[in-house]
């Protein structure tokens, strides 16, 4: 009788780890599906990582882009290759006001650079944000970086234009984002300005005249393309030339 006890204890035991090891297979999967289902957030912690490690590295007193992914797909190299101050990306694609709140000591603090590029809106538009919250955190940002990096130069650049012409976006309708645009560039000026930052109008040299963003700068009505990008740059790059600051 004590042998067939025995027998019967050690089956419930492998009943029991069999049950167990299936509950802990089971975990495992819906935690790894959990994880792949918010890519954005993946890659917006793939890039914080990323961020950090740059900074062991990073020259202080250089030059920060902090934004979204039209600043992710900006390469600096081309554009300000032949300027003193080196050039640091700090876009992530997907990312917001909230995002970029959140990550600013990655992004510019740790680094202390003498300039700082802020273009950081348009996911918050696309994705019905109030435009009180946009401003909200948009002014958190603005004063988190003045007063975080003495003597820092912040250039604020407005939200750009986008067009569902030329690339169709169900969920995105270009007529009632460009007017919440239009609403919050203003604002953005007056909170850049009243922090002692510099507001640069992107938007009007982007728009045709229909106000969307005009095609011959963009190839999908968000991003923009290499004519787009130079504009931009036509645009910024005086302010980040100290060689032609201090010719002026």
């Amino acid at each position: 009788m004590k042998r067939k006890l025995t027998i019967i204890s050690l089956s419930a035991l492998s009943a029991l780890l069999a049950v167990a090891v299936a509950v802990m297979s089971i975990v495992l999967v819906l935690k790894n599906k959990a994880e792949v289902t918010d890519p954005v957030k993946e890659y917006y912690n793939s890039h914080c990582a990323s961020f950090a490690i740059q900074n062991l590295n990073a020259a202080k007193g250089q030059i920060v882009f902090i934004g979204d992914s039209i600043t992710d797909l900006y390469v600096l190299d081309d554009h300000y290759g032949d300027i003193p101050l080196a050039t640091y990306n700090r876009g992530i694609g997907g990312d917001t006001t909230s995002g970029v709140l959140g990550r600013l000591k990655i992004s510019a603090y740790d680094i202390l650079p003498s300039k700082v590029v802020l273009m950081i809106g348009t996911n918050d538009v696309i994705s019905g944000a109030e435009e009180a919250d946009i401003l909200d955190r948009y002014e958190k940002i603005v004063d988190g970086i003045m007063k975080n990096i003495t003597d820092v130069e912040l250039y604020c650049m407005s939200i750009i234009p986008m067009n569902t012409k030329i690339e169709e976006y169900s969920s995105l309708s270009a007529a009632r984002s460009n007017a919440t645009i239009m609403r919050l560039n203003p604002e953005l000026k007056k909170i850049a300005e009243s922090h002692g930052a510099v507001y640069l109008d992107l938007f009007s040299h982007l728009t045709a005249e229909d106000g969307t963003l005009d095609r011959r700068y963009s190839d999908d009505g968000l991003h923009l393309n290499v004519d787009g990008l130079t504009v931009w740059t036509n645009l910024i790059k005086p302010y980040l030339d100290t060689t032609t600051n201090d010719s002026e």
